[in-house]
């Protein structure tokens, strides 16, 4: 028996010897009781399938149910293993006889799961046909009335293990890890994430103190961030993303969408709603009381009438894709814009008409959800100022485009291996 080798007295050299006589074997482990070896064969594709698989860039697959032509195969992942294979006989007292047979170098399972099948039935073919042996004899029968067989028009099926995170309560979101504190006889669940401050234009009072906890999250890196943050916001209480990430990585910062989370929560609020929509706010600050600085900072959401032409966005997306991947917007309004909507701050815009609109108008009586501190008619007017100048920029694009294209046509063509000279100019006298 194989307690009896592994216990015996005689030297380590028997022991393998006696193993270095063992041939190594494949084994591939079957999802299931294996009670017919044929069959079991079969379903891998039979011996020479098998044989091809055990090459280095063999591939096996297996079809538990074969009638059913139709169905997916398993993929048979293979792995290489240094196991013993071992036949184990039950003697009548309960006691095993124990047999080695080889030593498993390669062994191929799945990874996915085979639990159900979904096929039709033996009278459909397993699919292959959907009425019974013909149309013909489906409208003749006289069988009566048989429940139809009717496959959903789309069917699929998850067959990778899915971690399913049960919750008594669906309205309750927790964190899986918790926290054991001392003192305490219960549980506190840990906090990974802390959400930014948001406020709507019909709300009360302005944050004036960031999140409770925020600052202990922040690493090395980030604090010297938040203390640029904190000088820009003193020098400009209101700012969109785009500008703000613009001037630190001006400084020489390395940003990312965490990082710029994080840091904003110290010092800034997001403004949701209005005429800030989208831009962060210094804590404390409430624009809707500042009527001379509030109206220069408010944000103005462009949507370029190019765009309206269906074709033309369509056409345009590619391109403007294809320009700058990954890069900022511009935020400055130096270039046409590559989206329908898109967000300015008008201190931002690079155009003197629309700063000399906006720091000539006279504040309103009250600041409106709509149109914040300004005049309806000077949003209008900024709205159709930005209209031709973006239309401009987009005619001078395509006549640079063209020019430059029709310029690379005209060069003459050199065959290849020819020399250039050029001729010395001929004096005056000449």
């Amino acid at each position: 028996s194989a307690q009896g080798l592994l216990a015996s007295s005689e030297p380590c050299a028997e022991l393998s010897a006696m193993i270095a006589q063992l041939p190594n074997v494949c084994a591939v482990e079957v999802p299931g009781r294996v009670e017919n070896t044929n069959e079991a064969i079969a379903s891998l594709g039979g011996p020479e399938v098998i044989q091809q698989a055990f090459l280095p860039e063999g591939k096996m697959r297996l079809r538990l149910c074969r009638s059913y032509k139709y169905q997916a195969p398993l993929p048979m992942r293979r792995k290489r293993t240094s196991d013993l294979l071992v036949r184990a006989v039950r003697n009548p007292d309960g006691s095993w006889d124990c047999q080695p047979v080889g030593i498993v170098s390669a062994s191929f399972s799945s990874d996915v799961l085979a639990d159900f099948l979904f096929a039709p039935g033996e009278d459909l073919a397993y699919g292959e046909s959907p009425v019974k042996g013909s149309i013909e004899q489906e409208i003749t029968s006289e069988q009566g009335f048989v429940e139809p067989y009717m496959p959903p028009a789309f069917f699929t099926r998850v067959d990778a293990p899915q971690p399913y995170d049960f919750e008594e309560n669906t309205f309750t979101k927790r964190s899986s890890r918790e926290q054991e504190l001392a003192g305490y006889g219960e549980a506190r669940l840990s906090r990974k994430w802390i959400a930014v401050s948001v406020l709507r234009f019909r709300g009360a009072e302005v944050p004036a103190e960031p999140p409770e906890g925020v600052r202990e999250l922040l690493r090395p890196a980030e604090v010297k961030i938040v203390a640029e943050m904190d000088l820009l916001f003193k020098d400009r209480t209101i700012w969109l993303r785009g500008p703000l990430e613009e001037r630190l990585v001006a400084k020489g910062f390395k940003l990312n969408v965490t990082i710029m989370q994080r840091t904003l929560q110290c010092v800034a609020y997001l403004w949701s709603d209005g005429p800030w929509r989208g831009a962060y706010v210094r804590l404390g600050y409430d624009p809707r009381s500042h009527p001379e600085e509030a109206r220069q900072l408010q944000v103005i959401d462009f949507r370029d009438r190019y765009y309206r032409r269906q074709r033309d966005f369509f056409d345009a997306s590619p391109v403007n894709m294809a320009e700058a991947p990954g890069t900022a917007l511009d935020c400055h309004f130096r270039q046409p814009p590559v989206n329908r909507s898109q967000l300015y701050q008008l201190v931002d815009i690079e155009d003197d008409v629309v700063q000399q609109l906006v720091s000539e108008a006279e504040p309103a009586a009250e600041c409106s959800e709509r149109f914040g501190w300004l005049q309806q008619s000077v949003l209008e007017a900024v709205r159709e100022r930005m209209a031709v100048k973006a239309e401009f920029m987009r005619r001078a694009k395509g006549a640079v485009q063209a020019l430059e294209s029709s310029t690379v046509e005209a060069l003459p063509s050199i065959p290849p291996g020819s020399s250039i000279s050029a001729a010395a100019p001929q004096s005056a006298s000449a």
